[in-house]
């Protein structure tokens, strides 16, 4: 306690504490800025330049024609399908196993069914020699061939051609050596189905093709690319192995 009659000493202030600044945050370094990647380059393809393969199908896509056949081929209209099918393998057996011409095969064709047609009105025929009137037993239709069929017909042949003419010239020229030798047992084929089949064998061949090839890849369209994909790497595999062969330092 303190003696009586001296003052109290006066509270001492404490000195307002003084906050530490905050700590600013550090700047962030700036990142340098990335070097944009060049975009890859994708490989060529084994046809590059005028690639004979789009040369060949570029009649085909631009064909209006083919792409109503194409309707067919992929049998949407079952019925239709089958009795274009029928009609065409009844035409080119004819054609091709009995030793029918087209023009002949034609007239035969027209021949029978005027006789089928007479048959049915035949009637008629025998009022016509009696001077006697007869109504037609044979419905009244006009029947005509649309223009664009034949034009059609005859555009796609053409356009085939003139492909084919100048894949030819690509590879007798050696555009791309891959493909150059490709067409030398490409032309050896050719030249045997020519010599053994004749234009309207291989025609056949290619219709048939056509009905199985369009509605099988469209219904296992992974499992045909990946056989593709199989075939090409095990072909490229032996052409990198002959390659390496050739090149390979003769032992001393």
């Amino acid at each position: 306690m303190s003696e009586e009659g001296e003052p109290a000493p006066a509270p001492v202030e404490e000195a307002p504490v003084e906050e530490a600044p905050a700590e600013e945050p550090a700047p962030a370094e700036e990142e340098a800025p990335k070097e944009e990647e060049a975009p890859k380059k994708e490989a060529a393809p084994a046809c590059s330049g005028e690639c004979p393969c789009e040369m060949i199908c570029k009649p085909f896509q631009e064909s209006e024609f083919f792409g109503e056949m194409k309707e067919i081929f992929m049998w949407k209209d079952l019925m239709k399908s089958l009795a274009v099918f029928v009609a065409v393998n009844i035409f080119f057996v004819l054609l091709l196993c009995y030793d029918f011409t087209v023009l002949g095969l034609i007239c035969w064709i027209a021949f029978f069914l005027l006789i089928a047609g007479l048959c049915i009105d035949i009637m008629r025929v025998v009022a016509y020699f009696k001077n006697e009137q007869a109504e037609s037993k044979i419905p009244v239709k006009e029947f005509e061939i649309p223009a664009k069929y034949i034009d059609g017909i005859f555009d796609l042949f053409k356009s085939l051609l003139k492909a084919f003419l100048a894949v030819c010239v690509n590879a007798v020229l050696v555009k791309n050596i891959v493909f150059s030798l490709s067409m030398l047992g490409g032309f050896l084929v050719l030249i045997y189905l020519a010599g053994h089949w004749g234009f309207a064998g291989m025609l056949y061949a290619a219709i048939l093709f056509c009905f199985i090839w369009f509605r099988l890849y469209n219904d296992h369209q992974q499992a045909v690319d990946d056989l593709w994909a199989k075939i090409k790497d095990a072909v490229n595999k032996q052409i990198e192995q002959l390659k390496e062969k050739l090149n390979k330092p003769k032992a001393q």
